[in-house]
């Protein structure tokens, strides 16, 4: 009795001992991003009235956002933004833009239509994206639109950079048409998806 309860035990741990080790071997989990820190310099236009503009980083740090509070246009009209941002990142990382992304809330009839154009550059870096896109109605769904960077351009380590986007928003139809630039769920207007590196 006794030799055959070593034995099983024996089994037993070696069995445990089995299903352990996989997760032991297992990579540990990668360290979390570092945190940007972000700072409007300055917004001025039509769509970014005083106080209505600010930018702040994502919980996870893999991005971060632009929102607009008072960007809202109306029936054959438009509405423009351009706005300065100091990007900070800790000592020792570096960072490139993945793709911007752009949310916009709509209420648009079916002989109405959008137009949202932006442009986003860094100053002094060769990085920069661009797009152009329509919206026909009848919508009233969330819009958004996504520009992806093909070939990725970290940003110089150890060093701030300002960050300057661009934004206009057309809206053709009657004044009872409107699209704004903004989540109304989520409260964010551009997002910008980040990718980490070390120096």
């Amino acid at each position: 009795m006794f030799r055959t309860n070593k034995k099983a035990a024996a089994i037993l741990a070696g069995s445990l001992l089995a299903t352990l080790l996989p997760a032991a071997a297992q990579a540990a989990p990668a360290p979390p991003a570092p945190m940007i820190t972000l700072k409007v310099l300055g917004a001025f236009g039509s769509g970014c009235p005083a106080g209505t503009t600010w930018a702040q980083p994502t919980a996870d740090n893999t991005a971060f956002s632009l929102s607009y509070s008072d960007f809202r246009v109306y029936g054959n009209d438009y509405k423009s933004c351009k706005v300065s941002i100091r990007v900070s990142v800790p000592q020792g990382w570096t960072y490139a833009i993945t793709s911007v992304i752009n949310r916009v809330t709509p209420d648009l009839d079916w002989k109405s239509s959008a137009k949202l154009q932006m442009n986003a550059w860094f100053t002094g870096s060769p990085w920069n994206a661009s797009a152009s896109n329509s919206l026909n109605g009848p919508s009233t769904n969330l819009w958004t639109t996504a520009s992806n960077i093909g070939t990725l351009i970290y940003a110089p380590c150890n060093d701030s950079l300002d960050l300057n986007v661009n934004n206009t928003l057309r809206v053709k139809g009657s004044s009872s048409n409107s699209a704004e630039l903004i989540d109304t769920d989520t409260k964010a207007s551009t997002i910008f998806n980040v990718s980490w590196k070390k120096c």
